[in-house]
């Protein structure tokens, strides 16, 4: 039997996706000892994810489906502080694990083909972790760990071939808001545990290509 895009009914998927970040910080008062701290020069690692998927095609074109998405990446920036005419620099991992609803619109140009638009929406908890202050290179404290919620938007394209009657194989493409991250309130290091004001990235954007495997019912 012809494998073919065009029936309705349940699928769900499996997704994988490698990509780009990038963040801003209106942080000018981090840190501790009263803070000063101003965040400068963020950077991102090329980031990674996984995720799921399930939903429900209700006609041709038409499709509404929930995902579940964890991306994980490299975060690095400065701290500098006018007041002491010093710059320290901070280094973790940011993670966000998100959950999306999502809507879908397909073209179809042939029976096995589907190139595919979608636009979700959802919240994402944003976490930063192994965060490490150095000055110089020199150690100067771990910084705790921090969880934010935000909120996520994201647009994507794709194209499916479907190689059984059943199961598509996917290129995908998204960009994505997902909000901001935060530090802990406390480090520990050379002066021991010490409270500090927490250092924020705001309005992370990012693009990601990816595959996926779809299994309909």
């Amino acid at each position: 039997m012809a494998a073919s895009a065009q029936e309705p009914g349940f699928f769900v998927g499996l997704d994988t996706s490698v990509g780009i970040a990038q963040g801003s910080s209106s942080t000018k008062n981090g840190g501790g000892f009263g803070g000063g701290g101003v965040v400068e020069n963020i950077k991102f690692g090329t980031t990674t994810g996984i995720g799921v998927h399930a939903g429900y095609k209700f006609d041709h074109h038409l499709s509404g489906f929930l995902s579940y998405q964890h991306v994980q990446g490299d975060i690095d920036w400065d701290a500098r502080f006018p007041q002491f005419a010093q710059t320290t620099n901070f280094s973790g991992t940011a993670t966000s694990n998100a959950i999306l609803v999502n809507v879908a619109y397909d073209w179809l140009p042939s029976d096995t083909t589907t190139i595919r638009a979608t636009a979700g929406v959802g919240a994402t908890f944003n976490k930063l972790s192994g965060v490490t202050e150095r000055f110089e290179g020199t150690f100067v404290s771990d910084v705790e760990d921090h969880t934010e919620t935000s909120p996520i938007a994201q647009i994507g394209a794709s194209i499916q071939h479907y190689v059984t009657p059943k199961t598509a194989l996917g290129l995908n493409a998204t960009v994505s808001y997902t909000g901001g991250f935060k530090t802990g309130a406390t480090r520990s290091g050379n002066l021991g545990r010490t409270e500090i004001n927490p250092y924020e990235i705001d309005s992370v954007w990012r693009a990601s290509l990816g595959v996926s495997l779809q299994t309909r019912f």
